[in-house]
């Protein structure tokens, strides 16, 4: 980097080596929480508990559709920050090796600890980074180490030449499948494949995720596959989109056809906001949608749903702040 560069042509004679490789380097390539983690908006600058979406809406109520959204945040980083926090307390310590292209940390474990964790990071490039995070039961042989999480990113790079730690883009996948064979896994199965970009503190956040063959929360004997796609700002708000196909007429066993669901919420800076729910495939002749607003409180202020209209209220011109025709997702 170019500040290091000249810093060691400074000191040349106290004995800097421009070509030792540097740890930091390797921490640089990693997906930082904030690169990947999914906000809705908050309430009083706490997040809400997660809770589902409902057929029915109360005016004056907390809309029921943002309650969705949060949950649907909770899915998302829930898959993602146990291993991030799991890789930042591995790299708090030095590399068990450091190469010129390559930092390794561990095998290492605690004294309690049940499995064995190595985090190997390749560096392709001035700002390229491959990375594996792989687990083995504590007292077996390396062979039997699996990749749990592997992804790779470029980071963003500044004026200066410098990288510009936990600002980048990139992709990471999680293998449940293989995380559930080591020894007191949690329930999780399938996996997920997460994109993701952050230029700057200020830039627009994206953030993209495709569940493939999770345990459904609904019936713990099934599978499902998700998408989730989330962009947003500081300034300008954000949007969420998830869908998912899920039977939704249950206990008829006449009608046990998965249905796609899908929901995409919008809001302001200041907490205003909108849902626009579609129902179709699986069982349905035709296709059924649900639209619900939200003031800055996150009260519930707009409803309708096309099955029964006569269970809307508000008006759309003036309740919905600026979002008064629905977008429905195009996941």
């Amino acid at each position: 980097m170019l500040r290091k560069s000249l810093l060691c042509a400074s000191l040349l004679f106290a004995g800097c080596n421009a070509g030792q490789p540097d740890e930091a380097t390797f921490r640089d390539g990693l997906p930082s929480k904030e690169m990947v983690q999914v906000n809705a908006p908050k309430e009083n600058g706490q997040g809400l508990k997660a809770e589902g979406p409902a057929a029915t809406a109360t005016q004056g109520q907390t809309a029921d559709y943002f309650k969705a959204t949060v949950a649907a945040t909770v899915v998302v980083n829930g898959g993602t920050l146990w291993v991030l926090n799991l890789i930042e307390q591995i790299t708090k310590y030095p590399p068990t090796t450091l190469e010129e292209n390559k930092a390794v940390w561990g095998p290492s474990t605690g004294p309690m600890d049940l499995v064995a964790w190595r985090l190997t990071v390749t560096k392709s490039g001035e700002a390229s980074f491959s990375w594996v995070l792989e687990g083995k039961p504590k007292q077996a042989e390396d062979s039997a180490f699996r990749a749990v999480l592997s992804g790779a990113q470029t980071v963003e790079v500044g004026s200066d030449g410098e990288r510009k730690r936990g600002f980048g883009s990139g992709q990471l996948l999680i293998d449940w499948d293989a995380a559930f064979t080591l020894p007191g896994a949690d329930n999780h199965l399938g996996t997920v494949d997460i994109r993701y970009a952050r230029a700057s503190a200020t830039s627009q956040v994206t953030v993209d995720a495709d569940f493939h063959q999770v345990r459904d929360e609904e019936d713990d004997g099934k599978r499902v596959d998700a998408k989730y796609h989330y962009q947003a700002s500081p300034t300008a708000g954000g949007e969420f989109d998830f869908v998912t196909h899920k039977n939704i007429d249950i206990g008829d066993l006449n009608r046990l056809k998965l249905e796609k669901l899908s929901i995409k919420s919008r809001w302001a800076a200041t907490g205003v906001g909108r849902s626009d729910v579609k129902v179709s495939e699986g069982d349905l002749v035709g296709e059924a949608t649900l639209n619900e607003c939200w003031d800055a409180h996150f009260l519930s202020t707009y409803f309708r749903v096309s099955v029964d209209p006569r269970q809307g209220y508000g008006e759309e011109a003036s309740a919905c702040g600026g979002f008064t025709a629905a977008v429905y997702s195009s996941l």
